[in-house]
């Protein structure tokens, strides 16, 4: 039985994604620069409206501010808001591309420094009203990477092997609770989009703790637990990450176990940032999404 996707529309019941083959492992900027190598300024990609310019642009202004703040937090500076995103981005959008691809690798530097100079001193920099370390600061930056590289280059195993790590799901489930609100990806803006109310839907992938949105009296919020023997869906690590930042593509398979309510409402909660999916290549609106029971 195939469960309705938030739209009404129906899946398509595509064949299973193969197993990934084994890759070398590979460091996540390494490939996240050889696929923005062979991707042209204005590709789309599959953030909603951004071309790879504009991801770029993202990458490099949110390196730049975290290496701005990160270099006052250890010259002991007092702390200072952290620059929202169309303030800080539009620089770096106006620069022609070549320029901007050439800053994205100075800015990243520049925050790789700051972050060993931190480590060496001891402490936390405050960004976007959260305080990190040194060891969030270069998980967050392992997780732009991977997302990031699959929003230019697509479903592959070299971005299986980088998007599969248990850490980077931990990171998606601290991250996207500590959403400033309002962002679209905020767990607590998504229920409200998805209009779900009280429960617990659990996300299982093989090998690792399940995800579970839980929406009680406390709030709305992402918790990791023992896996379920009954979860609302099942997929490989991955492809999960994916969905939790709102990302999927027709190659990617999840198997849904719950009932068609408990289904429903994780596939609300999982697409309504953005009212769409976000899918490879920026196609608009939603993709089917391989689906059995």
């Amino acid at each position: 039985m195939h469960t309705p996707l938030p739209d009404g529309s129906a899946p398509d019941p595509s064949p299973h994604r193969a197993p990934p083959t084994a890759v070398a492992p590979v460091d996540g900027a390494t490939a996240f620069l050889t696929a923005l190598a062979g991707t042209a300024a204005h590709a789309p990609t599959a953030c909603t409206s951004w071309t790879a310019h504009d991801l770029v642009a993202h990458l490099a202004a949110g390196a730049a501010e975290m290496a701005s703040l990160t270099e006052a937090a250890v010259a002991g500076l007092p702390a200072r808001a952290t620059a929202g995103f169309a303030a800080r981005e539009a620089p770096f959008t106006a620069m022609d591309d070549e320029r901007l691809r050439a800053r994205l690798v100075t800015e990243a530097l520049r925050l790789d420094a700051a972050v060993g100079a931190l480590e060496e001193r001891g402490g936390h920099v405050s960004f976007s009203g959260r305080l990190l370390s040194p060891a969030d600061l270069r998980m967050h930056g392992r997780s732009e990477a991977a997302l990031h590289r699959w929003d230019l280059a697509g479903d592959d195993d070299v971005g299986d092997a980088l998007l599969a790590g248990p850490e980077l799901t931990a990171h998606a489930v601290k991250t996207l609770n500590a959403m400033l609100g309002g962002s679209p990806e905020d767990v607590k803006q998504r229920v409200l989009t998805a209009r779900l109310g009280p429960g617990r839907l659990a996300f299982a992938a093989p090998g690792q703790p399940d995800v579970v949105l839980v929406v009680d009296d406390g709030g709305s919020r992402l918790e990791l637990a023992e896996p379920s023997p009954a979860p609302v869906a099942t997929a490989d690590p991955a492809t999960r990450l994916l969905a939790l930042w709102g990302r999927r593509s027709p190659g990617r398979h999840v198997t849904w176990d719950g009932d068609d309510g408990e289904a429903g409402a994780l596939a609300a909660f999982l697409w309504a940032p953005a009212g769409a999916a976000h899918v490879p290549g920026g196609a608009p609106g939603p993709t089917p999404l391989s689906e059995t029971r």
